[in-house]
């Protein structure tokens, strides 16, 4: 930042927001400054209208929902797939709603991963979120292969973060057949260099996925121009389309067959073409690109606020909400330099913008008891084992005062112990 930060400073800043507006479109809970949009976003209005229109059409019109009106059900997933496309680089059909994140990580594994003789070992990265791992463990030992000797983990070194060199050296095994990693790390908040990611893994025969749950519907992507082969994400952080919202997945059309169908790995009703769907046949006749991935019949009512969530964001648009998203997170970082630094207070993530993702990770050695002392006082932060103050601020419904006002807080039961009082409930937890 140019400017010290200060209270002042922050109202500046407010005043000047592009984006102020859209914090109006949110329920925002009373007397709350909540930073927790990375594990799950607000509701807004719009996404609140297009679950109750849906919840109406059902009241209504029963199992006509599904096939008439402006938006029937049959067709809302494509309809969403074409819109979400546009945040991940994407063409409309290489992208499918559908299911969850970890299930969408099993049908893309079962579609994408051939383990050869001399090629069956899968690359991941030492921070990886604990799904990616369960599912690709037992994805393994469902082929008969042992995780242990065929999952190799990409290490993070001496430092918190990942280093891209020390990945693409790993890409380089030739026994590598998949690599999978994170578009922004869970813990650090590291925004990795995934273009350059791609790029080795393709120049090694390496087949590449990304986990993009930190980073839709906050960060541009362009999943094509990079070259990835598939990718998983789920909308109900940084999109805010609810708990339990049905997650998105992206296959690149070099993994179609012939005229764009595609073979799942795990078939089901809704993996048919849609136009064979009720035809009842014996015969499986696979769907048209990402759509095949979808397995079952898609849960409607956790689709719906999918529909409603996209349109602030599309108001905003990405590279708005992107630069307000790095604004915001720089100036937590220099208010708890100048406020907190003296009390033990570091930061733990990459400073540089091109690095860092939406949340910003703050280290010290009572981390956990701050969380709850700072949610005892309004204040909605996340906590990750074992020393990591989590703080996500959102473009979209939070202001620079939000930034200023937590980190007084966290200034206050610093310097009045009051944490101390949640040091029980802590040592319970962990």
């Amino acid at each position: 930042m140019n400017r010290s930060p200060t209270r002042e400073v922050a109202a500046q800043l407010d005043a000047s927001d592009p984006l102020a507006d859209f914090r109006d479109r949110f329920y925002i809970p009373e007397g709350q400054i909540y930073l927790d949009g990375n594990s799950l976003g607000l509701l807004c209005r719009d996404a609140e209208a297009t679950l109750l229109a849906v919840l109406q059409k059902w009241k209504t019109g029963g199992i006509g929902g599904w096939l008439e009106g402006d938006s029937p059900w049959f067709t809302m997933a494509e309809s969403l797939s074409a819109r979400v496309a546009k945040l991940v680089g994407a063409e409309a059909d290489e992208v499918a709603i559908a299911n969850s994140m970890t299930i969408n990580l099993h049908q893309l594994l079962s579609t994408l991963y051939k383990p050869e003789t001399k090629r069956r070992k899968v690359l991941i990265d030492a921070h990886s979120f604990p799904t990616d791992r369960y599912a690709l463990r037992s994805h393994l030992r469902l082929r008969g292969l042992d995780p242990d000797e065929n999952i190799v983990i990409a290490p993070a070194g001496d430092s918190r973060f990942l280093d891209e060199a020390e990945i693409e050296k790993a890409l380089k095994d030739p026994t590598l057949q998949m690599a999978l990693f994170p578009s922004v790390v869970y813990t650090t908040g590291q925004l990795l260099d995934l273009e350059r990611l791609c790029r080795a893994a393709r120049a090694n025969g390496v087949i590449i996925g990304i986990d993009m749950s930190h980073s839709v519907g906050l960060i541009p992507h362009a999943l094509d121009e990079w070259g990835a082969d598939f990718a998983g994400w789920g909308h109900y952080k940084w999109l805010n389309a609810g708990p339990g919202a049905v997650a998105g997945l992206y296959l690149n059309r070099r993994h179609f067959g012939a005229n764009g169908f595609v073979d799942a790995g795990l078939a089901g009703w809704w993996s048919v073409h849609k136009e064979s769907m009720f035809e009842m046949s014996d015969e499986f006749f696979p769907g048209l690109g990402a759509s095949a991935l979808q397995i079952g019949t898609p849960a409607v009512l956790s689709m719906a606020p999918i529909d409603g969530a996209l349109i602030p964001i599309e108001a905003a648009g990405l590279e708005r909400m992107r630069a307000k998203s790095l604004a915001m997170t720089e100036f937590l970082m220099a208010a708890i330099e100048s406020e907190l630094e003296e009390f033990g207070f570091q930061i733990g993530t990459p400073r540089d913008p091109k690095r860092r993702g939406g949340h910003l990770s703050v280290v010290h050695e009572n981390a956990q008891a701050m969380c709850l002392a700072l949610r005892a006082r309004g204040v909605i932060p996340d906590f990750r084992k074992p020393d990591v103050i989590r703080l996500a601020p959102s473009p979209l419904y939070n202001s620079f005062t939000d930034c200023w006002e937590a980190v007084q807080a966290l200034k206050e039961i610093t310097i009045s112990r009051g944490f101390e009082e949640f040091e029980a409930a802590h040592a319970l937890v962990t």
